[in-house]
């Protein structure tokens, strides 16, 4: 597959002015684009005004002519059966106004026209009696005055053009005396020199205001830009520096964070660390000892029977009997002290390792469901989870029997959730007098659980049954 270079080229090309465009301060774009705005507004403002002036002049000059040819041409045209004409000594009268004089020296052209073209006067004697119609001429005689700037006039296009100088053609009716009814049309051609010299002075004077006019308009705007953009600059740099001061403390929260997450995780080994210490020295230390102290308590209660001769049962107070029941209590409190190793287990094996423990010391059958429980995890979390349902299962078996022991664990994308329930005592049975004691509690629980960000709550209604509910955020937590 191959690439067009053009259209790479075409791409490159736009991004330089992109990026310089970028790179410009809010006071150079907004110049940019308010110089082209105002300046083409104010341009087409300005073209706007002098078409008004040179219109509105044209006009003046045009109704100025209107007036003469009406007051002055009527008296001069005879209506006729072949239609409008003007006499011979109209004609000579005419031509001693407009040829040769000082008027001339202004009027370049006249001429009087009928309604199909014809002219029936004209200052140049070739155009008498022709033929020339035009819109012009049909506008006049529907009673408008039409008024037009040429370099020359044009109305005989064989005849030879003997001025270039700029011209004011005149269209105007000319009514019948005492009524508004157009009998023929007249043309005036005027000098103009002086006219497109007052055009071109005001179309510079309007320049020049709208020139003057859109600098202070540019120059009031950037002031006030400029004023925004210091002020904006200056909050942006306040900003700035409170941002740069937010992220070092965010950073410092962060560190701060670890470094408790850290300690705390420290903290739950040494703990655990200690509870096996404990648990080992109880059992090789305080049972050993006690073991020993039964055997020879056993041997000398053996020598006194065979002494007496008589067959004694033991009392409660009997020293081996007591020496039997510590000896019992200490062996499973240094049980329930030790952790077995679950380090290199997943969560699942880890909690099934707590519920199997249990079936195995106590004899009783635990329901145990597991569901999208994370593979890896923190081992203090494991620890925590561990010791929750080992210690749930010891109050459902204490208090409930272990009747309907149920253990529930699963997860989502941010917590994991572990429930164990049971579903109360059975008829007449409040508590199970086993004997044993256990070293953990639910204070233990929820200490260890608060220390992972976790929640725990413990429901109990009666008749129904009790419920151990562990609820860690997986954040910070995943191994």
């Amino acid at each position: 597959m191959t690439s067009d270079p053009k259209q790479g080229d075409g791409l490159s090309g736009f991004r330089p002015e992109s990026r310089y465009w970028q790179g410009l301060g809010l006071t150079s774009q907004f110049l940019v684009v308010a110089a082209l705005i105002v300046c083409g507004s104010m341009a087409i403002l300005g073209e706007w005004l002098n078409l008004q002036i040179a219109s509105g002049q044209l006009r003046s000059r045009a109704e100025s002519g209107a007036l003469y040819m009406e007051g002055y041409l009527a008296r001069h045209i005879e209506e006729t059966p072949d239609g409008p004409q003007v006499p011979a000594d109209r004609q000579k009268e005419l031509d001693e106004l407009l040829i040769g004089t000082d008027l001339a020296k202004r009027v370049e052209g006249f001429r009087i026209w009928r309604r199909d073209g014809t002219a029936i006067y004209s200052t140049d004697k070739s155009l008498m009696g022709k033929k020339l119609p035009s819109h012009d001429i049909e506008q006049a005689f529907a009673g408008a005055v039409i008024a037009q700037l040429e370099e020359r006039h044009d109305d005989d296009a064989e005849a030879p053009q003997e001025s270039e100088r700029p011209l004011i053609e005149i269209y105007a009716p000319i009514y019948r005396t005492g009524t508004r009814e157009v009998i023929a049309v007249g043309e005036l051609y005027e000098e103009a020199g002086e006219f497109v010299a007052q055009r071109d002075r005001a179309q510079r004077n309007t320049w020049a205001i709208v020139g003057a006019t859109t600098l202070a308009i540019m120059g009031l705007l950037f002031l006030i830009v400029r004023r925004a953009s210091n002020i904006i600059d200056s909050q942006r740099a306040i900003l700035k520096t409170q941002l740069e001061k937010a992220q070092a403390l965010a950073e410092q929260n962060r560190k701060l964070r670890k470094t408790a997450d850290r300690a705390r995780m420290d903290a739950s080994k040494s703990n655990e660390t200690l509870l096996n210490r404990i648990g080992s020295d109880l059992h090789d230390g305080p049972v050993q000892l006690l073991s020993l102290l039964i055997l020879q308590l056993g041997k000398g209660g053996v020598d006194a029977d065979r002494n007496s001769g008589q067959a004694q049962t033991s009392s409660e107070l009997d020293p081996a009997r007591l020496a039997q029941q510590v000896l019992s209590e200490l062996r499973e409190l240094s049980t329930g002290l030790v952790l077995p190793e679950i380090e290199n287990l997943s969560l699942e094996e880890a909690l099934r390792v707590a519920v199997k423990r249990h079936e195995y010391a106590t004899g009783s059958l635990v329901d145990a469901a597991f569901s999208s429980l994370p593979e890896r995890v923190t081992h203090p979390l494991k620890i925590c989870l561990y010791r929750m349902v080992q210690e749930g299962l010891n109050n459902t078996f204490r208090h409930a029997g272990g009747r309907e022991q149920r253990v529930m664990a699963s997860a989502d994308e941010k917590t994991i959730k572990v429930v164990v329930s049971d579903a109360g005592p059975g008829s007449g049975q409040t508590t199970v007098p086993t004997g044993r004691r256990h070293p953990l509690g639910l204070q233990g629980v929820r200490n260890r659980v608060e220390a992972f960000g976790g929640t725990m709550q413990f429901q109990h209604e009666q008749g129904i049954g009790a419920r151990l509910i562990v609820t860690i955020p997986l954040e910070s937590n995943s191994a």
